[in-house]
């Protein structure tokens, strides 16, 4: 009977063990952290980290939301990168431009890249706007689209609801327009 019960006990924590193991996250994923600069505006930096040497193509891409429904789809940037470094981090992020210019702008690397001009944000500051930003790491897979950043507008009544985007979300329909900026990344070789 002891016998039964210690391999019994063996079969449950090699179980619990194994289980245990496989939800840790890799530390070989690729995920997005919060980067300490501070920026102007409404914008946003994160690291990429754990990212191999090589050649990347990376695209932004804004999702124009208006009560919910999908209105628009604009790309922002899109280029190939080459990552090379010591450490395996690469520095991401977007922020808006001037007020007059109703724009999004791209940072790589703390270098601006593509000023696109959005109508929408020409309301957000009319009306109001929120910006939901990562408050945690997320980890992501190459060729996968990764939200960063959300502009909300506020609709009737001038309020704005912000979105958490550090899980799955889902567009509602309260604001006059969200616009979701989202950041993909292919390795070329």
């Amino acid at each position: 009977m002891k016998k039964i019960i210690t391999m019994i006990s063996l079969v449950v924590i090699s179980t619990m063990f194994i289980v245990g193991c496989s939800s840790l996250k890799n530390s070989d994923d690729l995920y997005l952290s919060n980067c300490s600069d501070n920026m102007t505006g409404m914008g946003k930096k994160y690291f990429i980290n754990n990212l191999e040497d090589g050649n990347y193509e990376i695209e932004f891409t804004a999702k124009e939301y208006e009560y919910g429904v999908l209105k628009e789809e604009h790309i922002l940037y899109k280029s190939t990168i080459e990552h090379i470094g010591n450490n395996s981090t690469l520095k991401i992020g977007v922020a808006d431009g001037e007020e007059s210019d109703s724009s999004l702008k791209v940072i790589i690397n703390d270098s601006e890249y593509g000023t696109y001009t959005l109508e929408c944000l020409k309301n957000g500051y009319d009306i109001g706007m929120a910006m939901s930003i990562l408050d945690e790491d997320k980890y992501f897979n190459l060729d996968s689209e990764v939200a960063i950043a959300v502009y909300s507008i506020g609709g009737e009544n001038r309020i704005t609801e912000g979105l958490n985007i550090d899980g799955e979300f889902e567009i509602g329909n309260n604001n006059l327009n969200d616009l979701v900026v989202y950041m993909k990344l292919h390795k070329t070789n």
